[in-house]
């Protein structure tokens, strides 16, 4: 990839990397993100974000990578070689990285759905755990030689303790024997021997020999002619005990370096996995996430935020780079250049923003091909450039004595001789630094090539000529950096459409510079530049209003969407339960025809034996209530509906669906209906008012108010086929209905589907005041496709 050092430098892709290295767990992971590079080859992109993902996902489960607390990446260097050899605690260490590396190739190998990016990684890779379990053999958790590592070294452990403990006592007789001329009780072992503690006048009383005298003075330290032969013993014993422990070091180190293949292919895989989880971590920080690769010469970014500026990392960003920056919300970019607005011409004021949309997109997509996510909304998509550069701030020099402009020439040569089809070229302040006149003369000709080289390009600039040359030129457009024409003040937010002027004296204001000087300015500005100024201002102000009544008609066209949406669900629920209760009224009527057909013949023989005994009144009658009693019904819970007065809290029914509820707000000839928990719209035309139920009557007792709202409010709340926006409103009104009756505890049937409807009620529920706990169903309530809530008392 074309890429130039200075191209990285001036887009910050270091002081990324450097964020992004610190979440890593080992110097291998972190290593491996700081030394990351672009890459421009398409299939090795798709290697990276494969085994990203991959990670990513094996990495919910548990980390593949834990902390270990030392480098090793020195360690593995030495171990050909390359410093003096490892001692015992650094050997462990790198049986814990063989560890960690087995562990992860066992993951990677046993993963459902499988993982095979990071499979191709254990191609060739042996079972490390032989040569982990012999070095745990030989070395404790301190990284010291176990005394039982070797049969040999168990003799000469028992040999030191047998040795020893002859010499205790030995030492022991003699001070018991001569208990006058010793000063302390105490054996200490000075240069592997036991002695004693002589008193400094008892020296020559008893024979032996003086190994040098105490700090104080007053002591020496003694070996008796007894003890000299037994000493000379536990000295050889503790030389040949060290001895066979650096023989055990040396085979250890041997195996190791035998096993230098796999010591060498399972750290690379700690490295690599390690970086890929320091790269989710960071991008659950950021709210970053892979951009999709577009297909073509397409660059697209939605609500893209700057890392270097996101408020939510000034703690990483202070931790790491020994500054916080900004640490207030910052306005996310939208930007997308084609095949039809192939380089765009940023204009606008100064410190609006310019360079750092600029930025922004070359730093996002040098991350990009890096394969790393980037903090985008989804809908993003950048390209694979062969080449990016950019000429950002000031090129100076001193010791190659070249001057700010000369610096910049360079630069901007740099950037039309790598203009090509696959190009991205990020040139700010273009024209400036020299007479205005050439300046722009030298911007449009670079602009007219970056065209003509079918690259994407943004430039940034102050000069008219420039954004004038992009208006009339095709591939090219302008956007200009908002301003509040009220207040002067930068918006931050990237306008497309007519060029923006610099604000320079507007900037001026807001830093407090004397008021004589801007007045001065002002004066001397021409009054075709004010006239120029003041249009600029209208045309601000008419594509706000313009910006306001798309936003409007948008939220009133969703509304609409919204509004039809809910009533064709409305209309299949009424038309399932049509339906349904058709089915229950048809079986209805079935068995009440087979019950009249069998109660005919006993209401016939009581009839003959009324007629018999002479009663005639009444006994018809009789007889057919009693055959149409059980006859089925449907019973109507409310008085017939009349077009009485609609307003807010009337209970109302469609006049065409039939459905049932109350109004709950009237916006013009339209009306808001709470059916069943869920929000319905209507004309009021098509809605007829239903008369209250009769109120009981007085003889009778009533139920309590809370046991009659129980009866009312159902026990589960079906939101299938819901947009998340429609269900979280009649989750609410569920709610709300659920406690006022009493309900200690209902049920919210969501389904499986995607996940998604029922994560965000899950969400929804957490916070929800009204909410004591909620959990998925058991077996028998539906499982994780319904949620069961314990209401708050």
């Amino acid at each position: 990839m074309n890429l130039s050092r200075a191209s990285l430098d001036a887009l910050e892709l270091p002081a990324l990397l450097a964020l992004v290295a610190a979440e890593a767990r080992t110097d291998l992971g972190a290593g491996r993100l700081l030394a990351l590079m672009p890459t421009a080859d398409g299939e090795e992109l798709a290697r990276r974000r494969a085994a990203f993902e991959e990670t990513a996902r094996l990495a919910v489960e548990a980390p593949l990578v834990p902390s270990l607390d030392r480098e090793l990446e020195p360690l593995v260097a030495r171990l050909a070689g390359d410093g003096a050899p490892l001692e015992g605690g650094e050997i462990l260490l790198v049986a814990r990285l063989l560890a960690t590396g087995g562990g992860a190739a066992t993951r990677i190998a046993a993963a459902d759905p499988p993982c095979p990016e990071l499979a191709r990684r254990l191609v060739g890779v042996g079972d490390p755990q032989p040569l982990v379990r012999r070095i745990e053999r030989v070395l404790d958790r301190q990284g010291r030689v176990r005394d039982d590592a070797s049969p040999r070294l168990i003799e000469l452990a028992r040999q030191v303790r047998a040795s020893r403990e002859r010499l205790y006592a030995q030492l022991d007789g003699v001070r018991g024997a001569h208990q006058e001329l010793f000063t302390d009780e105490t054996v200490p072992m000075r240069g592997g021997r036991l002695l004693l503690v002589l008193s400094s006048g008892a020296r020559g009383r008893i024979p032996g020999l003086v190994h040098g005298r105490s700090a104080t003075g007053k002591s020496f330290y003694f070996e008796p002619l007894g003890a000299v032969e037994e000493n000379n013993t536990l000295q050889s014993a503790v030389e040949d005990l060290e001895l066979e422990r650096q023989r055990l070091l040396r085979e250890l180190l041997a195996a190791l370096a035998a096993e230098r293949p796999l010591v060498d292919r399972l750290a690379a895989l700690v490295g690599e996995l390690d970086a890929h989880e320091a790269t989710a971590r960071f991008a659950t920080a950021a709210g970053a996430r892979l951009a999709a690769i577009a297909a073509g010469r397409q660059a697209r970014l939605v609500g893209a935020r700057h890392p270097l500026l996101d408020p939510r990392l000034a703690g990483r960003r202070e931790r790491v780079l020994g500054a916080g920056g900004h640490v207030v919300a910052v306005v996310p970019l939208d930007l997308e250049l084609g095949a039809t607005r192939r380089l765009l011409v940023v204009t606008g004021p100064n410190a609006g923003g310019k360079t750092v949309a600029l930025k922004t997109l070359g730093l996002l997509a040098l991350a990009h091909q890096a394969g790393l996510p980037i903090p985008a909304e989804p809908g993003s998509e950048l390209p694979i450039f062969t080449s990016i550069i950019a000429t950002i701030g000031d090129e100076q020099d001193l010791l190659a004595e070249r001057s700010t402009f000369s610096g910049r020439l360079e630069r901007l040569g740099e950037a039309w001789r790598a203009a090509s089809a696959g190009s991205l070229s990020l040139v700010d302040e273009l024209g400036s630094g020299t007479d205005p006149e050439e300046g722009a003369a030298l911007a449009v000709a670079l602009v007219e090539h970056l065209l003509a080289s079918g690259g994407l390009a943004i430039v940034t600039t102050h000069l008219a000529a420039v954004a004038l040359a992009a208006l009339e030129r095709d591939g090219a457009w302008c956007a200009a950096m908002e301003f509040d024409p009220a207040t002067g003040r930068p918006t931050f937010r990237l306008r497309p459409g007519a060029p923006g002027g610099s604000e320079a004296i507007a900037l001026a204001r807001r830093l407090e510079l004397p008021a004589a000087w801007i007045a001065r300015a002002e004066a001397l500005v021409g009054g075709e530049h004010r006239n120029l100024r003041r249009v600029l201002a209208e045309l601000e102000v008419t594509r706000q209003e313009l910006a306001r009544a798309t936003v409007e008609a948008t939220a009133r066209a969703d509304e609409a969407e919204r509004s039809a949406a809910r009533l064709e669900r409305a209309r299949a629920e009424l038309e399932t339960e049509r339906r349904a209760l058709g089915r229950r009224l048809e079986s209805e009527l079935r068995a009440f025809r087979d019950q009249v057909t069998t109660g005919l013949t006993a209401e016939e023989a009581r009839l003959r034996k009324a007629f018999d005994e002479g009663r005639r009144r009444g006994v018809a009658a009789a007889a057919a209530a009693r055959l149409f009693a059980a006859a089925p019904s449907l019973a109507e819970d409310e008085a017939p509906g009349s077009r009485g007065p609609i307003a807010v809290g009337t209970p109302v029914r469609h006049r065409g669906l039939g459905w049932r509820g109350e109004v709950e707000r009237i916006d013009g000839d339209r009306a808001r209906v709470t059916v069943g928990g869920k929000r319905l719209s209507a004309p009021l035309a098509q809605l007829e008012t239903l008369a209250a139920p009769a109120a009981a009557a007085p003889a009778a007792r009533p139920a309590a108010g809370g046991d009659r709202l129980r009866e009312e409010t159902p026990l589960e709340l079906l939101l299938l086929g819901f947009t998340v926006e429609d269900a979280l409103g009649a989750v609410d009104d569920f709610l709300d209905r659920a406690l006022r009756g009493g309900r200690a505890q209902v049920r919210l049937v969501h389904g499986h589907g995607t996940g998604r409807l029922r994560d965000a009620i899950r969400r929804h529920l957490r916070s929800h005041p009204l909410v004591a706990s909620a959990r998925p169903g058991a077996p028998n309530e539906g499982g994780n496709g319904a949620t069961v809530v314990a209401l708050r008392e």
